[in-house]
């Protein structure tokens, strides 16, 4: 398993960044299917190991879930954070996994 922690900016949108996770899977299918959680919390990085350990757990080898983020949300004022694990078979990915993701956030026509 891998992981990655990032700051993301207040108001992502729960719907467009679970559509952007729908795209990367779609353009990338070595991800097989992806996990997706929404918090919100008052404090992105208290919640953080919380975060960590739902993620880890949201990875599922057997239904294909290779990939696993949880957004912490502090509202739309407040910038959160972003955790996203990967399973082992995949974790080579990571590195190109989390510009991946911006853009297909950044570029929703490319949700098809």
């Amino acid at each position: 398993m891998r992981a990655i922690t990032v700051q993301v900016r207040a108001g992502l949108g729960v719907g467009r960044l679970a559509a952007a996770m729908d795209s990367l899977v779609e353009l990338h299918p070595e991800l097989c299917r992806s996990g997706f959680a929404h918090h919100e919390v008052a404090d992105p990085v208290a919640a953080t190991p919380a975060a960590l350990v739902e993620a880890e757990a949201g990875l599922d080898l057997r239904t294909g879930v290779l990939m696993h983020v949880v957004w912490l949300d502090a509202g739309p004022a407040d910038s959160g954070r972003m955790v996203l694990v990967l399973h082992d078979i995949v974790a080579d990915r990571l590195p190109r996994v989390l510009p991946w993701l911006v853009r297909a956030w950044k570029q929703p026509a490319l949700v098809s």
